[in-house]
């Protein structure tokens, strides 16, 4: 059985996709272990609260989220637990999936705003720092199953056709079809394309329906996103690269940008996966 950890602030792009997440788990039998960082405001914090009063939110957050366990059991027939933390993010997340041994993270997506565009969110940072796949849902997206997934495949040095591996469960589980959809600025590029596919068939992929694209264009973003569009896809995969600190001051991932433009859930699959 599946294990998906579920992130939750409450807010309403969390609870939207709790709910994408509790649909998919229903229909493959996958149980949900929701997880939530509590958080202590500045207020508190320049008042210094007692100790009485953190013990008094911390049963607060563990009953609220107790409830919402108990209403996705009731409400999808579903195995689901919780796990309450405080903390760092990044650091009580990787001990949530360790401890519940979680497959992939489901977190929501807000639209984009001016500070995001400044610092970044809490999804992009996960992204580049966790070392399982997230599977992110854009606001007001509602689970009508996964039959075709698009899977923007990237030729630089550190990505391989064996990222195929980490989604064939998807396509194998929802009886899915998959395109793998390359776009390049250079037609030497497709030489590498060609050559990875070549150094990689021997994976058994006879009980899946697939197929490749490539195209030329400079606008790497749009065409994806036309891409997605046209084929009607369900689900976007990507592979993010993370750039050393000379080469994010002039590149940006590709990954990231689709995360916050996307109109489909994204699935962020790390290089290198434990």
């Amino acid at each position: 059985m599946k294990i998906i950890i579920v992130c939750t602030d409450f807010s309403k792009e969390a609870e939207n996709a709790t709910h994408y997440a509790a649909s998919m788990a229903k229909e493959n039998t996958y149980k949900i272990v929701l997880f939530h960082l509590q958080t202590v405001s500045i207020h508190a914090l320049n008042a210094q609260a007692s100790a009485d009063f953190f013990h008094e939110q911390t049963l607060k957050n563990q009953k609220k989220i107790s409830e919402k366990a108990s209403e996705l059991e009731s409400l999808y027939n579903l195995e689901t637990q919780y796990y309450l933390a405080s903390g760092n993010f990044i650091e009580e997340l990787e001990n949530c999936i360790q401890l519940n041994s979680g497959d992939f993270v489901v977190m929501g997506m807000a639209e984009k705003t001016l500070e995001q565009r400044l610092l970044g969110n809490i999804v992009t940072k996960t992204i580049h720092r966790l070392k399982k796949p997230i599977l992110i849902i854009p606001a007001h997206i509602e689970y009508t199953g996964i039959r075709k997934i698009l899977f923007a495949y990237d030729t630089h040095k550190s990505m391989t056709w064996s990222a195929m591996n980490d989604i064939y469960n998807f396509i194998n589980e929802f009886k899915a079809e998959i395109e793998v959809f390359n776009v390049s600025e250079r037609l030497e590029d497709f030489t590498e394309v060609i050559h990875d596919i070549d150094l990689n068939s021997g994976y058994d992929l006879d009980d899946i329906k697939y197929s490749f694209k490539m195209i030329q264009s400079i606008e790497i973003i749009k065409a994806i996103e036309e891409e997605v569009k046209l084929t009607n896809s369900d689900l976007l995969t990507m592979v993010p690269y993370k750039y050393n600190l000379v080469e994010s001051l002039f590149h940006r991932s590709k990954t990231i940008i689709m995360a916050y433009k996307n109109k489909v859930p994204l699935l962020s699959i790390p290089l290198n996966i434990d």
